[in-house]
């Protein structure tokens, strides 16, 4: 059985799961927050034998050869030293980063996700090509990607309504709070500052009335689907994102083979082995495609379902 590398941060919850059951089923791992890097971990690449060590004074050197996997699971930056000038701790952050990415790029073992490929399943647009060739068993909302105000006013006008979505999500901080960005409905008032749009790219798309909605974990040899009633809230309906957990209720469902087959060719065709697929099931059931999330979160899921998504998340590390 492999041993698991687990590269994640501190306060990470579902690191501490997927940790918490490891150690129950007795399967050795070594978790690494790389927050803390600079003060509790120390790591090195050697050309002479090829391989990156890690060190830490309870465990001495370990060496991340092919008996392990390596679970990508969150690499933030690390703590700096106070003291230390802005440009210094950019150059700081930006060479851990750099290590880092050459850990999981060259190891020759399992990678859960390579951050090449996690690179490539975040651009939506390359995603939406990839759904467009499943000859309409798996739909996808109309969409628009522009900084072109008046082709954003010709997409208004041709649906009866649309919605805009950020490529990336992102936190905004305001005033000392921070502020979430959601999906929001476009409305009349909102295309009289349509020019703003010159500003940056923004992505629009058909809205699609819901009946549910799909939050499901694709692993490689599992598709596990969670049905969201997000129409249950007035709060959550054109954004689940905006919890009622009072009043929507989570479950597991059986998923049908079109859709368990699209989403196992949809993690092959980005060399993943894990990624969080949102989906929309419409009044009519047909099954529209939102996006994939190659490093989305999921134990909310399996808190609010009781389904333990944990147990399906462990066990794909190990093999």
């Amino acid at each position: 059985m492999k041993k698991i590398l687990v590269l994640t941060y501190e306060e990470d919850p579902h690191a501490n799961s997927v940790c918490n059951y490891l150690d129950k089923i007795g399967v050795e791992f070594f978790r690494i927050n790389t927050d803390k890097l600079i003060n509790n971990f120390s790591i090195s690449f050697n050309s002479n034998d090829g391989f990156f060590s890690i060190s830490t004074k309870d465990r001495g050197r370990l060496t991340i050869d092919q008996t392990w996997n390596i679970w990508n699971r969150r690499i933030i930056d690390p703590e700096v030293p106070l003291g230390i000038s802005k440009d210094l701790e950019k150059i700081i952050i930006t060479e851990t980063k750099r290590t880092w990415e050459s850990l999981l790029i060259s190891h020759k073992g399992r990678v859960i996700n390579k951050p090449q490929n996690q690179y490539h399943a975040n651009s939506k647009i390359d995603q939406i090509r990839f759904v467009s060739q499943f000859g309409g068993e798996i739909l996808i909302p109309d969409t628009l990607l522009t900084n072109n105000p008046e082709d954003l006013i010709k997409f208004y006008r041709n649906n009866p309504k649309i919605c805009h979505k950020l490529q990336q999500p992102a936190v905004i901080e305001k005033d000392g709070e921070c502020l979430i960005s959601y999906t929001n409905i476009v409305s009349e008032d909102h295309l009289e500052h349509a020019e703003l749009v010159r500003r940056n790219p923004c992505l629009f798309q058909t809205y699609i009335e819901k009946a549910y909605e799909l939050r499901i974990t694709a692993l490689e040899d599992k598709i596990v689907g969670i049905a969201i009633y997000s129409q249950n809230s007035e709060r959550s309906r054109i954004d689940f994102r905006k919890y009622d957990f009072d009043n929507v209720k989570y479950e597991k469902v059986e998923l049908p083979k079109k859709v368990e087959d699209f989403c196992s060719n949809l993690i092959k065709h980005y060399g993943l082995s894990f990624g969080q697929i949102d989906m929309i099931v419409t009044p009519k059931e047909d099954y529209v495609f939102l996006e994939i999330n190659p490093n989305g979160q999921w134990l909310w899921l399996e808190e609010q379902s009781k389904y333990n998504l944990t147990k399906d998340v462990a066990e794909n590390l190990i093999k």
